[in-house]
């Protein structure tokens, strides 16, 4: 039987991920409040353009509804990132385990350069 140990796992969402999961949590972090889904598109957009506007391409990183759904139900179920209702409104926030997550990604991105 395979040890695992939080690096394993933190390793595995790396791989599953993609860049775009790191970009929701990150505006998450950034972020003073829990958010609306639709507002953590535009936070999502909006870090995404501030961070690569010198490569010259404005494309937005969350162009549809199905992308914003995709990546939030993603980062819920791996319990990176808490959702509370109230009402029928639902408020995304970064968990304590996402935000350990991104900081083992800084470590490794760290560490590779």
């Amino acid at each position: 039987m395979v040890n695992i140990t939080v690096e394993n796992i933190f390793s595995i969402f790396l791989e599953r991920l993609d860049d775009e999961g790191i970009w929701f949590m990150l505006a998450l972090r950034r972020a003073s409040q829990p958010l609306l889904k639709d507002k953590l598109k535009d936070e999502v957009n909006r870090l995404y353009l501030e961070n690569n506007m010198n490569d010259g391409d404005e494309k937005l990183l969350v162009t549809s509804r199905y992308i914003l759904d995709k990546y939030t139900e993603r980062l819920v179920g791996a319990g990176l990132v808490n959702v509370t209702e109230i009402g029928k409104a639902r408020l995304y926030s970064l968990s304590q385990l996402g935000e350990e997550f991104l900081e083992f990604n800084k470590r490794k991105r760290i560490d590779n350069n």
